[in-house]
């Protein structure tokens, strides 16, 4: 059974998409994914592209241009594109045979296999997502109280999306209004959305598994008391994110990981070249 795939950028990450990409098939052999990737204007050129790497893994490919009129009453500027409301109204843009997706950002590595989390039961769920915890639970906290929420702060960088639950109850018009209601104090608009509107409704995932915050290695390591070493990352984490800005296809990036982010930069090129 194929596992459905969500990534959603425009031209200038398409690098980092085939970085990703490159990852998931080194470390998920055997299994077939299809790969849907909502954007708002890449041109046939490099979508054409896109297909053509991706079909060296095997890999079904299926762009969705969204379509503007859904976004007719949203606000949208600069620090509001509409490419923000995409993972959040998969349930509108994606096609309706579809029960579930994962969905992904760009600076993400793969480093282990994706199937138990598909496997994953979210039936009574919208999403599934991991909270960043040890040195991110300060501002996890400070998210709380600026939000007004109950649960932990939820990072969107990789969602399970019960796309069944997701048409029924997820609204365009309920999150533009929202948006257009708090602009202002909306610190990473689609995070902080996903978080206010629908905290309530996500399953929890272990953030050192499933959204691993590659700054925060020695985080990870004092709260476990020293389990979660490297050996335990490379044979247990699924999801190893590079959060922030600093990223490391940077010349001056120094992390635990970047020199395993760049081996699969260079494994991307051998492959995909």
């Amino acid at each position: 059974m194929a596992i459905d795939l969500l990534v959603t950028l425009d031209e200038n990450y398409i690098d980092q998409m085939k970085v990703l990409m490159t990852s998931i098939y080194i470390n998920n052999p055997g299994e077939i994914f299809n790969v849907y990737l909502i954007h708002s204007g890449i041109s046939d050129e490099k979508l054409n592209g896109l297909e053509k790497d991706l079909a060296k893994f095997s890999y079904k490919f299926f762009p969705i241009r969204a379509v503007d009129g859904l976004f007719s009453s949203a606000r949208v500027t600069d620090r509001y594109p509409k490419e923000m409301y995409y993972r959040l109204l998969a349930g509108k843009l994606l096609p309706e045979n579809l029960d579930k997706i994962i969905y992904i950002d760009p600076d993400i590595l793969v480093i282990n296999s994706l199937k138990d989390l598909w496997k994953m039961d979210i039936a009574d769920f919208l999403f599934a997502a991991a909270s960043h915890t040890g040195k991110t639970e300060m501002a996890n906290n400070v998210n709380k109280i600026r939000l007004g929420t109950d649960t932990d702060y939820y990072n969107s960088g990789l969602l399970l999306i019960n796309l069944k639950r997701a048409r029924r109850e997820i609204v365009p018009e309920e999150i533009f209004a929202y948006a257009d209601k708090n602009y202002k104090n909306l610190l990473l608009p689609d995070q902080d959305i996903l978080n206010a509107m629908y905290g309530i409704k996500i399953l929890p995932l272990k953030d050192s598994i499933y959204n691993y915050d590659a700054r925060n290695y020695s985080s990870y390591l004092f709260r476990s008391k020293g389990c979660e070493d490297l050996e335990w990352v490379m044979e247990n984490t699924v999801i190893l994110h590079f959060c922030g800005r600093d990223k490391p296809r940077k010349k001056n990036h120094r992390s635990r990981f970047t020199a395993l982010y760049r081996h699969y930069m260079t494994l991307s090129k051998r492959y995909l070249s």
